[in-house]
Parts: C-alpha cells; sequence; structure tokens
C-alpha cells in the first residue's frame, strides 16, 4: 500500500540533477517531435473544430497555442496543445502518449509563470514517469475494460508535472493525484465510430490534470490512496493490476527509457508493418491495381477488433486499422503523413484493397522487444511475390531517433507548413532547452503565425 503517496514523494524529492543525460538528450527529442505532431494537427479540421470552440470561450491570456494568433488561460491552452499534439497519430508514445498529456500542461504554466528550460524539463521526466508507470501497472483497461489508457491516466501525469512546476511537497502532491483520479474519462468506441471523441481524450487529461493540481494549491483535498486503494484507479479501470510494477525500481530505473515514437501517421501496432512495405516499394515500385493478394501473419495484439476494420468512416478509423493501414501504405508514400487524408480513406482501390487483404493470427509470436509487434507480410502483385518480415521501426524503444534524425522528421513532417526561418527556430530551441531561462520565449516561436 502508500503507492500514491510513494509517487507523489518520488516527484517532490527529484531534481534535474538526478536526471540521467541520456533522458534529458530523450526529452528534447521528445519535445521536437511532440511539436512535429502538433503542427500537421494544425492542418486537420477536426482539430481546428476544437480548438475554434476552445477559442471562443475565451479565458484570459495567459499561455499560447501552437500556430495560432490568441491567447487562453493555462487551462484552456493545455486543452487546446493537447488536441493538435493528438490529432493526427503522430505523436510521441512514451509514457503513454504522455507528450500530449504532460507536455500541454508542463508548457502552459511554464510559460505563464515564465520558469526556465530547466524546470520544464525536469517535469517533464517526472510527469511522463508517473504517466508510464500508471500505464504499465493496469493489465486489460483497454482490451477488457474498453476505456483508452491516454485518457484514463494522463490526469496524473498532467497533475504531477504541474504540482512540480509550483514546487508541492509530497502531501500537497498526493491531494493532486487524488484529485486527478476523479478526472480519469476516455472510451475506446472511437474505433469504430466517431473518431474525433480520440483526439479529445489527449487535451482533456491536460487540462483536468493541471486543474487537479490547481486546486490542490488552492488546499482542496484529494484522496490519498486513489491508486491502490479499494475503490481507486486501478480497482476500477483495470483486472487485477500489476502492482509490482508502480514503483518497482523508481527513481533508479526509468520506465520512459528508452523512449518510444512513431514514423508514420498511424497506430503504434502497425508502425513496423508500414516501415516494410515503404522499403519494399523504395526497391520494386507497386502497381497497387496489380496487387492480388496480401496477407498479414503477426502477433494477435496487433489484429485485434478495434484494429481490424474493413470500411471505417472516417481517417481516425483508418489509423486506427491494420488492413486499411496496410492498403494505404500499399498505395501512398507515408513518409508524407498528410498523405493520409480522407481522400485515401474513400479511395476505391484502398478501400478493396483493405477488404481483400487477409489477417493470420500468430497465437505464440513471442519477442523481446517493447513497443514492436512482429509481423510478416506476403504480397503477390505482378506475377511476383514478396516477403516481408518486419523489424522493429524507427523511433520504437529497440531502434530510438537520433538528435540528427528527429531532426530529418520534424523537417519533412512540417515543410509544408512552416517556412525554414521558422523550422530551424523551432530545432535551435529545443535543442538548447536545458539553457533556456524562460519558456515564454519557446512559446512565442511555437505561435509563429
Amino acid at each position: 500500500m502508500n503507492e500514491t503517496r510513494t509517487l507523489a514523494r518520488f516527484v517532490a524529492e527529484t531534481t534535474f540533477t538526478d536526471l540521467p543525460r541520456r533522458l534529458v538528450e530523450n526529452l528534447k527529442i521528445t519535445v521536437l517531435d511532440t511539436v512535429g505532431a502538433a503542427l500537421v494537427g494544425t492542418r486537420q479540421p477536426w482539430a481546428q473544430r476544437i480548438v475554434a470552440v476552445v477559442k471562443a470561450l475565451g479565458g484570459a491570456p495567459e499561455a499560447s497555442v501552437i500556430h495560432q494568433g490568441w491567447r487562453t488561460d493555462v487551462s484552456r491552452a493545455a486543452c487546446a496543445n493537447g488536441v493538435l499534439i493528438g490529432a493526427f497519430e503522430c505523436e510521441p508514445l512514451t509514457g503513454s502518449h504522455a507528450s500530449g498529456t504532460v507536455l500541454p500542461a508542463a508548457l502552459a504554466v511554464c510559460e505563464c509563470r515564465r520558469l526556465d528550460g530547466v524546470a520544464f524539463l525536469t517535469a517533464l521526466a517526472l510527469g511522463f514517469e508517473v504517466s508510464a508507470r500508471i500505464a504499465r501497472t493496469a493489465v486489460g483497461l483497454e482490451t477488457v475494460r474498453g476505456f483508452h489508457n491516454p485518457g484514463t491516466q494522463g490526469p496524473f501525469g498532467a497533475a504531477a508535472a504541474v504540482g512540480k512546476l509550483y514546487g508541492f511537497d509530497e502531501a500537497r502532491l498526493t491531494d493532486a493525484l487524488g484529485i486527478a483520479g476523479s478526472s480519469c474519462a476516455g472510451l475506446l468506441e472511437f474505433a469504430w465510430s466517431g473518431g474525433d471523441t480520440k483526439r479529445l481524450h489527449l487535451g482533456r487529461a491536460a487540462q483536468l490534470g493541471l486543474e487537479s493540481a490547481l486546486l490542490a494549491r488552492q488546499g482542496v483535498r484529494g484522496p490519498a490512496t486513489v491508486l491502490e486503494g479499494r475503490y481507486g484507479y486501478f480497482n476500477a479501470f483495470s483486472t487485477p493490476p500489476r502492482m509490482e510494477k508502480l514503483v518497482g525500481g523508481l527513481g533508479t530505473e526509468w520506465a520512459i527509457e528508452p523512449p518510444s515514437l512513431k514514423s508514420y501517421a498511424t497506430h503504434v501496432t502497425q508502425q513496423a508493418v508500414v516501415q516494410a512495405i515503404q522499403e519494399l516499394k523504395r526497391e520494386h515500385p507497386l502497381d497497387p491495381r496489380a496487387i492480388t493478394r496480401v496477407v498479414v501473419r503477426g502477433a494477435e495484439r496487433i489484429m485485434e477488433e478495434r484494429h481490424a476494420a474493413r470500411e471505417p468512416g472516417d481517417v481516425l478509423g483508418g489509423q486506427y486499422s491494420l488492413p486499411f493501414t496496410t492498403a494505404v501504405a500499399l498505395t501512398r508514400d507515408m513518409s508524407n503523413p498528410l498523405v493520409y487524408d480522407l481522400s485515401a480513406v474513400n479511395d476505391p482501390i484502398v478501400r478493396d484493397l483493405a477488404r481483400r487483404i487477409e489477417l493470420v493470427a500468430e497465437h505464440a509470436a513471442a519477442h523481446d522487444s517493447p513497443g514492436f509487434w512482429p509481423a510478416e507480410i506476403v504480397i503477390e502483385c505482378g506475377g511476383q511475390r514478396h516477403t516481408l518480415p518486419t523489424r522493429p521501426h524507427k523511433g520504437s524503444p529497440a531502434n530510438p531517433f537520433t538528435w540528427e534524425e528527429a531532426g530529418e522528421k520534424f523537417r519533412r513532417y512540417t515543410a509544408s507548413i512552416l517556412d525554414a526561418r521558422q523550422v530551424e527556430g523551432i530545432v535551435g530551441a529545443v535543442a538548447g532547452l536545458e539553457h533556456a531561462t524562460d519558456m515564454s520565449g519557446l512559446a512565442r516561436i511555437l505561435v509563429g503565425v
């Protein structure tokens, strides 16, 4: 017992000097990748609609919204930025999408209070770690219960990060986590229809986690056993949890290392399949109309029901579906995230391919690489047969991005959104984050309209 207090104590007592240097460098890669995801998000109509509602609600001009010419209060800014980050399935996964739940809350508070880069990076590390540990402790939260992990555990990470920025002690951080536990929400039904709700989950988690910390700052109390209690988070949202994973090795083993990022704008379970197809097409260009058969054999995880839709009604449905994303990858160059649009979803060639792709679950497909689910793709096209084994995708914990690779991806993803001067300004600012004396400077660069 006392796991909630143990996490709160860890957050309160850990300083920047306690963070491994490699972790700090990976955090900067994650920040850059997150900004790229948010900028791509600004192009998406569903995100634009949500951000328009946030703007209309007003709020004191305390914090910025990425690539927008207006400001709002820290709560609404965190919500809007979280929506933009999670708008197109390309945000980092480290800490279970903590890039879209923890980072927006920390950024808003740092801008408002004019805190420095060291404070920002420390808050990110601790919020990400809390988020990751809660996510890995739950069992069946998504696959059995039907909740969406970032939406349900995201408020805890955001509350921890904001509490750290305000200098909370163990008791006040415990209250913040306790309050956050009553802000958990997010259902997986979006996998079949109404995909816009998934885009809301990250922003709402950032907003509610931030507000939980602000409430604790004013003396509002929260249950001290919100995670482990009889009616706490794990008993409510999880089948019997792996409680040993929650605080085991805390402070010496970082659950967010190595980081987990994506290369393509699809669900993480499809990354390796898309990468294998991209590599094949570079050596053997394919005519999608000549494809007669496609078989994907692999781990059950990548083709469970929510990832097997053949007839998605929106972009999110396609990005969440293994057969549909496979069909899109066979017809388009997925190195450009913006090709996965409504025209791709409605393309008759894509839809025909998606209907015909065969999925074969390999029940004993064991693997040792976290964030990677192995598969084999067989493609028959123009009288030729190609057999493609997958390997850990670029960005996965077993094949992480270097700073240079992250920069190349950022420049590619934002090429049609920013000019070269803006791009290099952001890259340079993120590279020197630990030397920034005022995070409002980065916020001004990110507005850049």
